[in-house]
């Protein structure tokens, strides 16, 4: 069984995963592609189908519940897919010492943006729809971040890409600043947080010895769901049947998000995936308008296809050097 790559070519490749990725879906650089050409492309959008959907839930179970909650059914779900893949799969749930502290600053950073996020899924003053496009900048950030971080070359299309995506989140986040503004932007750290937990990710594995995908992913979980339930005791309150059905639909839809996700990335390229990612963005908004009744101005459907012409620019890119190397 192979494992986590550092190559170039998928550190391309992870810019362009979208914000909800988890660790695991680092297993699609194992090796293995579908005999259906469209099989990772429509795994992918079920997968998108499924977070757009988690994304309402939550919003509905944090009008009967604390956020807090919410975001402990999420990683609890989340906690048990991962050990059931990694079981499913034989995969070895240890780690090298050198491996250790950025699997924790993985988990820390994810947890943090995990915070963040359901907190502004969980605020009824944002729309749904801005929530997710203010998250779907995180590879933006990894992007911006990559030269002092990680020592990568930037072009200036990268730079253009870095503004029309800030543009975007600018139109977008607007409306919001008066009323809620803080929500916006704690939107927007949780993409940062995201960004950082992405970036500590590539470097995971540089040593001989080589952390699992399920092993870094059932690291994060756990830890995000200590974290979670250390902040749900205070305000636990019990929310009544409906609330209860509600958490446990969130929990069992980003659960099979993952799983989802995790299998679209092991059947196709990284790039060309995480691109079909921002369908998520779009669904989010339609289903925050049909469900919630959250219609979006004009000027905030701009921003939102700003923000994610930038992200599948860069998809685009990664996906052209992925190929250029494969050459």
């Amino acid at each position: 069984m192979r494992h986590v790559s550092t190559s170039s070519s998928s550190q391309g490749a992870v810019a362009a995963h979208p914000p909800g990725a988890s660790a695991i879906v680092l297993a699609a650089e194992r090796g293995g592609r579908a005999r259906w050409p469209l099989a990772g492309v429509l795994w992918m959008i079920l997968a998108q189908a499924l977070f757009a959907a988690m994304n309402v839930l939550a919003r509905l179970s944090s009008a009967r519940a604390p956020w807090t909650e919410v975001a402990a059914s999420r990683t609890l779900v989340g906690a048990a897919t991962a050990l059931g893949v990694a079981l499913a799969r034989g995969a070895p749930l240890t780690m090298g010492k050198g491996d250790r502290r950025l699997t924790w600053a993985r988990s820390l950073f994810g947890t943090g943006a995990m915070l963040c996020t359901f907190y502004a899924l969980g605020a009824s003053q944002v729309a749904l729809g801005d929530a997710v496009t203010l998250g779907a900048t995180s590879p933006i950030f990894v992007a911006l971040l990559a030269p002092w971080v990680l020592g990568e070359r930037s072009s200036r299309g990268l730079w253009l890409s870095i503004l029309l995506a800030f543009a975007g989140v600018a139109l977008v986040a607007a409306p919001e600043l008066a009323i809620a503004g803080e929500i916006a932007m704690i939107a927007t750290l949780g993409a940062l947080f995201s960004a950082f937990a992405m970036i500590s990710l590539r470097k995971i594995g540089a040593g001989e010895t080589r952390a699992s995908p399920e092993a870094i992913a059932l690291h994060f979980s756990l830890v995000a769901s200590a974290v979670m339930i250390a902040l749900s005791i205070p305000g636990f309150r019990m929310p009544d049947l409906l609330g209860c059905a509600l958490l446990v639909a969130t929990g069992l839809a980003g659960g099979l998000a993952q799983l989802a996700m995790t299998r679209a990335y092991a059947l196709d390229n990284a790039a060309r995936i995480g691109a079909i990612g921002y369908a998520g963005v779009v669904l989010s908004h339609v289903l925050g308008a049909a469900w919630l009744g959250e219609i979006p101005s004009a000027h905030q459907l701009l921003g939102t296809a700003l923000v994610m012409a930038a992200g599948l620019w860069l998809a685009v890119q990664a996906l052209r050097e992925a190929r250029r190397r494969a050459r």
